[in-house]
Order: C-alpha cells, then sequence, then structure tokens
C-alpha cells in the first residue's frame, strides 16, 4: 500500500491503523479500548499516543484511510482528457476493486461506515468529508465539463450527490445489502459487474440531465 519498503515506523502505525480498524468494527467507538487495539497490533500502549495523540483521532485516522489508497487514480485524472465513461470507471472501480479475494480492509471499512451510521461516535467531526473531498471536487469538475459550466450551479450539486451516491450507499447501508442481497458485491465477478453497472447508471443520469436542461433552455428561447 505505501508503495515502497516500510520504515518501522510506518509498519507500527500500520499495524495500529489494522487492529483498530478490527477493533471499532467489532464493538463501536464507544467501548473500543486502546488496550485491546494495542494488543492486537501487537505494540505498547504508548503507541497510540505517540502516533495520533488519543483514540479519538486514531479513530479519525482510520475512516481517511481508505480515501489516501495509492490505487485511487480518479483524483489524477486529467479531466481535460479523459472521457467521462473512462473516468467513471476510475472512481467505481477505485470503490469495488475487482480483487480475485475479499480485501478484509475494505469489508472492515464497510462495516465501520454502517456502525458509525447506526451508532455514531461523536467525534469523526468533517474528518472523512475533507478526506473525500478531493473526490467530490473532481467528480463535480468532470461533470462541469460535460455541460460546459465554468462552475457548478444547484442543479450539477444536486447530479453530483446523485452519481456519487450510487457507490456510497453499499458503504453506508451494509447492514442493508447482507441482509437483502449479501452477494451482490462478493468475490471479483460481483465487483466488475457492480462496477460496469454503476458506469452505466451513471451515465443514464447524466444523459437525462442533460435533456432537462435543454428542455428548459428551449423553453426559455
Amino acid at each position: 500500500m505505501l508503495g515502497h519498503q516500510a520504515t518501522a515506523q510506518e509498519d507500527t502505525r500500520w499495524r495500529l491503523l489494522q487492529a483498530a480498524a478490527e477493533v471499532f468494527a467489532e464493538v463501536g467507538y464507544h467501548a473500543a479500548t486502546t488496550r485491546e487495539i494495542c494488543k492486537r497490533a501487537g505494540v505498547n500502549l504508548a503507541s497510540i499516543h505517540y502516533y495520533y495523540g488519543d483514540k479519538a483521532e486514531l479513530y479519525r485516522e482510520v475512516f481517511r484511510l481508505p480515501f489516501l489508497d495509492e490505487s485511487n487514480t480518479f483524483t489524477t485524472l486529467d479531466i481535460g482528457q479523459v472521457s467521462l465513461k473512462e473516468a467513471l470507471l476510475a472512481f467505481y472501480g477505485w470503490l469495488f476493486p475487482p480483487t480475485d479475494e475479499e480485501d478484509p480492509m475494505l469489508e472492515l471499512f464497510m462495516r465501520l461506515h454502517a456502525r458509525e451510521d447506526a451508532e455514531p461516535s461523536g467525534v469523526l467531526g468533517d474528518a472523512m468529508v475533507q478526506a473525500f473531498r478531493p473526490n467530490h471536487d473532481q467528480m463535480q469538475a468532470l461533470l462541469c465539463r460535460e455541460f460546459g459550466l465554468d462552475k457548478p450551479d444547484t442543479e450539477m450539486d444536486r447530479l453530483t450527490f446523485a452519481v456519487i451516491g450510487l457507490a456510497t450507499v453499499y458503504f453506508h447501508s451494509r447492514s442493508a445489502l447482507e441482509f437483502f442481497s449479501p452477494n451482490l458485491i462478493k468475490g471479483k465477478q460481483a465487483k466488475e459487474t457492480m462496477t460496469e453497472r454503476l458506469v452505466e447508471y451513471a451515465v443514464a443520469l447524466i444523459e437525462s440531465d442533460r435533456k432537462r436542461r435543454a428542455t428548459v433552455a428551449n423553453a426559455h428561447t
């Protein structure tokens, strides 16, 4: 994940994040103890204070982690050169990577999102929102390009959240997903199919809004 040989400090931080993600996903923020997290990480109890300050900041860092993934190529795309479908494929493909096996960390993140929604910790603040912001801004820039807009208007805000929400619902509603369709995104083929469908759905939304804008514009001419 780091793209280079991890230093001792990076290895310790990563083990803390992995252990914290497990514990927070299992019992929630309030019931989680720093002692249990350090025990699972195989580090001394002072490590959380040294690297993160306190349990609250460690929790926020766990939620930021998915957005720092080096496999997220969407935010680095040249919006002026990439096609709409290529950009959407990069975005949804990052959220649903077609790995041969289930990514245990991705599973933990999805469980964490579901638990945070059901049992708000009260300490997350805007950490996750700020971490996701580059993705949101990039999506909005892509859509503004498609509609020839210099800056987003209210309708563009609405469309941006609709396109992004097609995917994020699978993270925020993990319990519902597991109850109604537990195999929907299980395994490589399922994730590849999901990515393809999300691109198709997003293109349909965008084209629908393109027609709506044209209709409104014609009505005022």
